[in-house]
């Protein structure tokens, strides 16, 4: 019998410590201005402009140096500066913030550039149906892409970096939209290229190879270049979270995770984003906005409830926190705005002494597969549009798995990281292999070793197979893989062959829809399957066919459909992908009693709802202060939403008397809240130390000191 305890480690990034002194309340000053705009900055007023960032609280600012549009907001050689601005507006902007100690950043917009597109029609981005991402000419002009692959347009960035750079005294550069968009390219360049190696251009693979090359290249030019002009200066590339950014993050600072979650990227993104995004050892801003719906939303603004709750999200993952404004082309900020900003900024101010140096601590990761600049989590909106920096086709089958598997592992309120394949995985005491992970025989030996040496693994559907084929990598488990069951839905019925349902206990004795389906397992051995797979009498098609959907069960087979021994478990349904798609509570309790036997003493139990987001983040003793460890209640309570627009944080119904017990392996001398310093109730229990937090309206914030 294998032992189910799991032995590893609990995973604190050490580098999380080393980071240099960030800000943590920035605001990102959006100020895109079309030729349409007749009059820039006609209100620009530099000791108010100043003056109202301080009294909100923020010590960070991005301000434009170059539009989407195309225009300049300063006297620039190369031009064009804005018809409609007289003086030198990011010179007064820089200035201001630096009489008053508030980091400012000059933002520079790479790859969208509506007047380079005209001008240079050659720079292009290409697709394969041999159109570009120019809207018709009888359409409004939206979004352009030009190509990495032009060294006359990358050279022409680079000469307008220099001039903001040995001009200005800003403290970094804020590059906006430097990805390849949508990951591939067919410009004459990128064919003659990719041809030129030897690659079929039309190969996904080569394609996201050849353009990771690209941006790799663009980075380490502006970090040359920044490097040469203004030793220590900040260089920031917006939308880097897609694969492959291991390659990518030694050229960066900083990560940014653009997520408006009132906009066309939800309340998913970010909390799955980030748990990539913080494994770099760079720091994470999290960008939430004070739009009531997304970018240019003039007239829109958020309650104060809902950017407390966003931001209490941001800060329990370890992320830094940055707020999207937009500026009128007055250039006066918004009093109202502003009173928004200050008062949720003001709260995070009071709490940096428990965020400064707090690294996320992890037990498991959700390991995922693609290739290079795959997005991670494509948003998903209730509109046709394209998130800024995203693709139009997403990354492929597995979005729906990642997404799924943080929500269940979230609502289980295990923590966890977001890993590819490539990454340390040996430092994690849970793996759950996404949905279509392709697992190879070289990643299949590295989970072997890692079953072998104390950890606990589960694999969702094909990441059991090897290569993606009929063969099984996890050969103890008996099982001989038998390809795609035919009928979707198909059913899942609890107990194995004996018919015991013993792990299924409380569960109600039923055959349960398979919405998308299952893998067929034959297995060799009985005491490995925990449910079985249960078939219709016919698939439903249009011509065979009844009532108003799928065809009722009709019988149980052999094949297994969720099993486990000892430390490893597997589902034979696409559980993540499921549960995102359709929410159904068995496929979240299959999954909850899986991890909890392979994983049976995760770091944090709480009576806490599935909503609460629980995190725990950890702060080494430092200069006077103890140890900490620290527990991040956040209440999701959002009020119901229309088919329209999304969830609105607006009116929290309190969590109260939110009882956590935290197994961190140490002694504990007290326990009180973070924001007050209110002392909460102590005590030793059974391999852990437990409280209780009397009330949480947005994000409570438990700390546990040595």
């Amino acid at each position: 019998m294998v032992s189910t305890t799991v032995t590893r480690p609990l995973w604190m990034d050490e580098r999380f410590r080393q980071l240099p002194r960030r800000p943590w309340r920035k605001v990102h000053l959006d100020f895109h201005n079309s030729q349409h705009i007749p009059e820039i900055g006609a209100a620009f007023d530099p000791d108010e402009f100043g003056d109202r960032l301080l009294a909100a609280h923020v010590d960070a600012v991005v301000v434009f140096a170059k539009d989407m549009h195309g225009y300049f907001y300063y006297p620039s050689a190369h031009g064009p500066v804005h018809h409609g601005l007289d003086g030198d507006l990011l010179g007064a902007q820089v200035a201001a913030c630096r009489q008053r100690g508030i980091a400012v950043y000059a933002y520079y917009c790479t790859t969208w550039d509506n007047y380079l597109a005209e001008q240079h029609p050659e720079w292009l981005v290409w697709k394969r149906d041999r159109t570009t991402y120019l809207p018709g000419f009888d359409e409004t002009p939206h979004w352009t892409a030009l190509c990495l692959s032009n060294d006359d347009f990358v050279g022409l960035v680079l000469d307008h970096s220099r001039e903001v750079l040995e001009r200005y005294e800003v403290d970094g550069i804020w590059y906006d939209m430097p990805l390849p968009i949508g990951g591939e390219c067919f410009c004459r360049n990128c064919l003659a290229a990719l041809r030129g190696a030897g690659q079929d251009p039309f190969s996904i693979p080569a394609q996201r190879r050849h353009k990771q090359e690209l941006l790799l290249g663009f980075l380490r030019r502006t970090r040359d270049l920044a490097e040469e002009v203004r030793p220590g200066c900040q260089v920031d590339h917006n939308n880097q979270t897609r694969l492959g950014l291991g390659e990518r993050a030694p050229f960066m600072d900083n990560i940014d995770i653009e997520a408006l979650p009132t906009a066309f990227w939800g309340y998913f993104y970010f909390p799955t984003t980030v748990r990539y995004a913080r494994t770099f050892g760079k720091s994470v801003y999290g960008m939430s906005g004070r739009f009531h719906r997304s970018w240019a939303d003039f007239g829109g603004l958020k309650l104060p409830n809902q950017l407390r709750a966003e931001l209490a999200s941001i800060v329990a993952n370890g992320a830094r926190c940055d707020l999207g404004d937009q500026a009128p082309p007055s250039g006066r900020l918004d009093p109202a705005v502003y009173d928004l900003i200050g008062g949720c900024y003001a709260e995070i101010a009071r709490l940096e002494p428990f965020l400064e140096a707090a690294t996320p601590v992890a037990e498991a990761a959700i390991v995922v597969g693609g290739h290079p600049l795959d997005e991670l989590a494509q948003a998903r909106a209730s509109t046709d549009a394209v998130a800024p920096g995203g693709s139009e086709d997403g990354a492929g089958p597995w979005d729906d798995s990642v997404y799924g598997l943080t929500k269940l592992l979230m609502e289980l309120h295990v923590q966890f990281d977001v890993v590819e394949a490539d990454a340390e995985l040996e430092r994690y005491r849970l793996l759950v292999l996404a949905d279509n992970l392709t697992v190879d025989g070289a990643l299949a030996a590295r989970l072997r070793a890692h079953l072998r040496d104390g950890g606990a693994v589960v694999a969702c559907s094909g990441s059991l197979l090897l290569n993606g084929q009929e063969t099984v990598w996890a050969e103890e488990l008996g099982l001989t893989a038998r390809g795609r069951s035919p009928f979707a839905p198909a059913y899942l019925v609890p107990g194995g062959p004996s018919g015991d349902a013993g792990f299924f206990a409380g569960v109600p004795t039923y055959e349960y829809a398979l919405y998308d389906g299952a893998l067929r397992w034959e297995s060799a051995d009985p005491d490995v399957v925990l449910a079985r797979l249960g078939v219709p009498l016919f698939q439903r098609a249009p011509d065979h066919y009844t009532s108003h959907a799928q065809t009722p069960f009709d019988h149980v087979t052999d094949d297994a459909v969720v099993v486990m021994r000892g430390r490893l478990a597997a589902t034979a349904f696409p559980v993540g992908s499921s549960y995102f798609r359709h929410g159904y509570w068995v496929y979240r309790e299959v999954f909850r009693r899986l991890v909890r036997a392979v994983l049976p003493s995760p770091l944090v139990e709480t009576d806490a709802p599935l909503s609460a987001e629980v995190t725990v983040t950890h702060q080494a003793a430092e200069g006077g202060r103890p140890e900490r460890w620290l527990v991040h209640v956040v209440n999701f309570s959002p009020n119901r939403r229309g088919p329209e627009h999304p969830e609105y944080l607006e009116d929290p119904i309190p969590l109260r008397d939110v009882g956590v017990t935290l197994r961190a392996g140490v002694p504990f001398s007290r326990a009180y809240l973070a924001a007050d310093g209110a002392a909460l109730p102590l005590r030793e229990v059974g391999g852990g130390w437990a409280t209780t937090v009397p009330r949480v309206d947005f994000g409570a914030i438990a700390v546990f000191e040595r």
